[in-house]
């Protein structure tokens, strides 16, 4: 196996990982509500994460015994979308290529910043944004602009045809839900999770995708 391969096949990995891991932790952190109860319909992902209990100042009101286990997914998926972004590189050519792996970036290290600065209204500020808002910025937006720059890369691909077009649809599924959770339209659990899970579903099938087809991309790439 040539140190492409390798690349790609630790790339799939990465990704596929970190999806998991992120799914695993946000529903064990999710079970271990009692009071109140936690609804992934109403409750913003965030809320997972938050270490005190109590009413916020916001009217929210967080319990998360578990917080540690969602902060360390955010972390963690964090860390390995970056690690697949800079193994899968060379796959993902010209401008495009680079915006996928500067995006990739962003989204890494909003999740690293989401983990750290929690969701408490007397958290961190930068001007009138909290750091946690900050990092949720990056990563939501840099996630789903990372889909579009792999799809836009190999766009002209026949053997990428249906994996960019899939990437497209996405990353425009993921963007619109942000323009949604903005106007109060749905319920901010379900608007702000079609906008995380787009990158979510995307990153468990790419490295499905890779991992299967790992020795025929290359003789394309």
């Amino acid at each position: 196996m040539c140190i492409k391969q390798r690349r790609q096949k630790l790339g799939g990995l990465c990704f596929m990982l970190g999806g998991v891991v992120y799914l695993l932790a946000e529903k064990i952190a999710s079970l271990s509500w009692n009071t109140p109860f936690y609804r992934y319909s109403t409750n913003y992902i965030s809320d997972l994460g938050v270490a005190q209990c109590g009413v916020m100042t916001d009217g929210r009101d967080l319990c998360s015994p578990l917080h540690v286990v969602m902060n360390s997914g955010f972390i963690i998926e964090g860390v390995l979308f970056l690690i697949a972004c800079w193994c899968l590189k060379p796959l993902f050519t010209g401008f495009a290529g680079k915006l996928f792996l500067t995006f990739g970036l962003l989204h890494g290290v909003g999740g690293v910043l989401i983990a750290v600065f929690h969701s408490e209204p007397q958290g961190a500020m930068l001007g009138n944004m909290s750091v946690h808002q900050f990092g949720a910025v990056l990563a939501i937006i840099g996630g789903n602009l990372t889909l579009l720059s792999a799809g836009w890369s190999r766009w002209h691909s026949p053997q990428w045809r249906i994996y960019s077009r899939l990437s497209w649809v996405l990353g425009v599924i993921g963007l619109l839900n942000v323009m949604i959770l903005t106007t109060g339209v749905l319920p901010t659990g379900l608007a702000e999770r079609g906008s995380v899970y787009s990158i979510t579903f995307w990153q468990i099938f790419t490295g499905v995708y890779l991992l299967v087809r790992q020795k025929t991309l290359w003789r394309t790439a």
